[in-house]
Parts: C-alpha cells; structure tokens; sequence
C-alpha cells in the first residue's frame, strides 16, 4: 500500500494540502469525499440529507477501504472518518498517516461562509467547539503531525515532502490474538509513544544509564506533554540488568511512582533492558501494560518482538521468564547511530537468520546490500530492519505461545546460547554467540543430510561477509554439552535442533544423533 493519508479536521487544509504534496511526491491524489460522490452519485450534501449521517458513514467505511486498496496515492480523508475504530486500524495498515491541525480560532476563519459542509449547519464556532476536542486525540496518534496556521498550503506541503521523504516509517503489524499491536520503524518517533499508552498512568521509563542520558529527554518530555506523569528508573547496562535484584528494584521503583494496573512500563534500551523491563510488567500487579523502545540492532529485530521476558538465574540465560505481548514497539533507527560497531554488528546476526531461514530473495538482498548496511546508509538500514521483522512478526503471530513453529526462530541458537553460559554471560556477543551457533547447525544438517555443501558455503560467505566470524570462541566441548542439556528447548536433556533445508527454509524440533552433534562441533569449534 504505502499511502500517504491525509487527516484532520474540516478546514485544517487537506484538499488543498493534498494535491500539492502529491505533485512533490510524484503520486496521484485522491480525495475520499470525491469518491463517495461517484460512488452515490449525489454530492456529499445531499447524502446527508437523504439517508443521514449514519448513511454517510457507511458509505465512507465502504469507499475507504477500497480506496486504500490502491498503493502509492496521496488519499485526503473527512474529518470523521479517522473515529471510527476500523476506519483508523485500515487508514493505519501500511501507510503513512499525517494529521493537519490548526487552532480553533484559524479553523472558523476559514470556514466562515462555507455553505457545503453538513456538519457545520449548526454553526462554525459551535461545532468545532464541540467537536475538535473529540476529533484531536485521534489525530494526534498520527504520524507525522503539522501545524499548518499562518502557512500557506504551497509551504506545508513542501515541509510534508521533506519530512516525510527522510522518515521513510513503516508500520508492521504483529496479529497476535488477544493482543494485536504494531512495530514502528522509523525516526523521532518519540513523539508516537503517548498515543498508545492513553489511559494509562502513571508510566515508569526503564533505561540503563548511558541510553537514559542520550536519548529519554525527548520521551519524556512527550509522555510529561501528554499527562502521563513519566518517572524514569535507572538499570545497569547489559546482562547485569537481568537479575533477582535489578527486578526487585524496578518493583520498588513501580511501587514509588504509585504504578496500579492502569499504568504501564516503558522499556528504553538493548535486549537486557527490554527482557527485565517486560517481565516486571508481565508481573506487576498480575501483569500491566508496556511498550518496547529497543535501542539496539539486535533489539529491534529479536528480543523487542514477541513477548518473551525473562531475567537469568545461576542455572541458565532466561529460565525465570514470561510471555507478556507489549501494547507497541517503536524502532527509532535515530538510537542506531551511536552504537559501536562490534554491537551493530551483532544485531546482524539476527536479520540474517531471518533470512536464512525464512525468505531466500532476503537473503539474495542482503549477500548483494551488506555493505550498505555495515556502513549504516540509512535506507539499507530501515529495508534490512523492517524485513528481519516482518519475517518475526508473522512467525509469532502464527504461534504466539511457542507450542510450535515459533521454535524455528531458535536457529543457531541452541549452541549459540550455550557459548554464553559456558563462557559466562555477558563475555560474547549474543550475536556473535549465534553466528557460530549458526555454523554449527548448518554442518549438523549437512551431516544429517538435510541441507548441501552449497546452502552451508551460502550461509558461511554471508556470515564471513558481515564480519561475524572473525574470531572462533574455544570453549571445551564438555561445557557446551553441558549447558546445552538446560536448553529450554531440550526433551530429557537431548537438544531438539532447528536444521537448514536449503538457504530461506528450515525445519524446527528435530531430534540429532549426538555423535553428528559432536562432529559438526568438532570441525566447527575445534578444542
């Protein structure tokens, strides 16, 4: 689809707005009153007229959803359109959403003297007095919003294109049933978070200390700006969040800021953060809502999706844990700029597991744009994000509890994991743990004749191409089976392996001889 749709109250200018941007942006423009008129073949007046405002509406849901069918267009919508609930789900679905606003006063002016706008028979000043304050939430949940008084449409569609060519937003959905919610992958998105947490309050903000000091002045003053009363709480960076004390602090913090089941967590920070924030959450009064800010490659497209919270205790990474699905999740590739590059480079392990093991034309994009991507060209950035989570997404969606398929999600993972714990979490990047992790699997399934020597060499050329397999971990083989039988995923102490079938496909709980297991170990991860 990847419209852009204009909303906002009568005379806020999108019609005159409208056209213009969709010249800049070289697109068609398509009014949706115009298209109710052909669809009635009566003017909007004399719709309301004959079959009333309840007539009107249903004629606009019908016309809306097909409008929005079209990819590419430039769509101006009624003031009222956005307030019905399917409507603003529909207007939402893959485009990009901009709300003209003016003030009340600027409004009127503008409307005095109209005589074809029905909803204003009662008077101008009147009826926007009674029904801006209803309309304005809704906007506000836009994604680009603009004040467009005292500017002419000529320079606010101009403002538009420049903002809306550098945001480059996607919004991909994550069905998940009971729990639907969106990611958001774009820039400054701060300003999005308040829409989602209406309601709720008071919210705390967890963060470690060098994200909090970077970047939770904007969110916050968002949150202030919107009346959620933010208090921000302050954990230790890393795997050292993910422990029995730091969630007893966020608890206390919880309990400080006077956090009932109408407030909600933010977590603002890496995978550690994210897991501790949302495991507070999930049990928090018996579970409140929350939202991921992931502030790391690797967070944005793994951990930040799906739910799964969880701290690490002695015996294993994330044994204490929950499922717990986040009210949204917004990835600000703005937090991706001062990320070192080693932990960049992490992130990367992950998108090309998605790719490896789901989409082949992925995996295609990124063996030919993996340069672009390790030099941060903004572009190949967003296009590797958003696909590594449109792959997760629709994967959790099919089986948001892990009773099945989602477990194919855990390629490279089962060694990958026990690297960290038999070399001590925190001492190998998450990353880096399931790119070897990732090399290993792919040699058990050529070992179990699963895959060929070709699908093997494609993952290794990718794998060497992003700069994951640099330095080979020694670690003693006893360890790594070791801590491979507290594996989550094991069945009495036996790993149960996701195996490549060919580059883009793989199959998921798969029972290995372990001598394969110590074959593919062994040429892999020689002691």
């Amino acid at each position: 689809m990847n419209n852009v749709v204009l909303v906002g109250f009568m005379g806020s200018g999108k019609s005159t707005v409208g056209p213009q941007l969709a010249q800049r942006m070289d697109r068609p423009f398509v009014d949706l009153d115009d298209v109710i008129e052909a669809d009635a073949g009566r003017s909007v007046a004399e719709i309301f007229s004959s079959e009333g405002e309840a007539g009107f509406r249903e004629r606009e849901t019908r016309c809306l959803l097909h409008t929005l069918e079209a990819s590419d267009s430039v769509v101006a919508v009624g003031g009222g359109a956005p307030m019905r609930d399917e409507n603003w789900v529909r207007i939402r679905d893959g485009n990009r959403v901009v709300a003209l606003i003016a003030e009340p006063e600027e409004l009127a002016r503008r409307l005095n003297g109209s005589t074809d706008r029905p909803m204003l028979k009662p008077g101008g000043p009147s009826v926007i007095a009674s029904l801006l304050p209803r309309r304005l939430p809704r906007y506000l949940e836009a994604d680009v919003v603009i004040q467009t008084d005292g500017i002419s449409p000529a320079e606010v569609a101009q403002r538009l294109h420049e903002r809306l060519s550098a945001n480059g937003l996607q919004r991909i959905g994550i069905d998940v049933p009971g729990s639907p919610h969106d990611v958001t992958v774009g820039h400054g998105l701060s300003h999005l978070v308040p829409s989602v947490l209406r309601g709720r309050a008071p919210v705390v903000v967890v963060s470690d200390g060098g994200v909090s000091r970077q970047y939770a002045k904007p969110l916050i003053a968002a949150l202030s700006s919107a009346g959620l009363s933010p208090a921000l709480h302050v954990v230790p960076p890393g795997e050292a969040a993910k422990t029995l004390a730091v969630l007893s602090g966020i608890y206390e913090a919880l309990a400080a800021a006077g956090v009932d089941r109408r407030g909600a967590v933010i977590a603002l920070g890496g995978g550690s953060v994210g897991d501790v924030a949302g495991f507070a959450a999930a049990t928090w009064m018996r579970g409140i809502g929350y939202v991921q800010m992931p502030t790391t490659l690797l967070a944005m497209v793994d951990s930040s999706i799906g739910g799964k919270t969880a701290i690490n205790l002695p015996a294993g990474k994330n044994l204490a844990g929950a499922m717990h699905q986040p009210a949204a999740i917004f990835c600000d590739l703005d937090y991706l700029a001062s990320l070192p590059d080693e932990e960049y480079r992490s992130g990367l392990a992950e998108i090309i597991k998605a790719a490896l093991i789901a989409e082949r034309s992925f995996a295609d994009w990124l063996s030919a744009n993996i340069s672009a991507v390790l030099s941060r060209k903004p572009s190949a950035i967003r296009e590797a994000v958003a696909r590594a989570i449109g792959i997760k997404a629709a994967v959790v969606a099919r089986d948001p509890n892990e009773a099945g398929e989602r477990a194919i999600l855990n390629y490279g993972h089962t060694v990958g994991h026990s690297l960290e714990r038999a070399v001590g979490f925190g001492n190998i990047r998450h990353g880096r743990a399931v790119a070897w992790g990732m090399e290993v699997a792919a040699r058990i399934s050529l070992l179990a004749g699963a895959c060929t020597p070709a699908t093997v060499e494609a993952q290794d050329t990718l794998l060497r191409d992003a700069g994951l397999l640099a330095e080979r971990p020694a670690v003693p083989h006893a360890k790594l089976f070791d801590a491979m039988s507290h594996d989550k995923k094991s069945q009495s102490g036996e790993p149960r392996w996701v195996l490549l079938r060919e580059i883009g496909r793989a199959d998921y709980g798969r029972w290995v001889d372990p001598s394969i297991v110590r074959a593919a170990l062994a040429e892999v991860l020689p002691e």
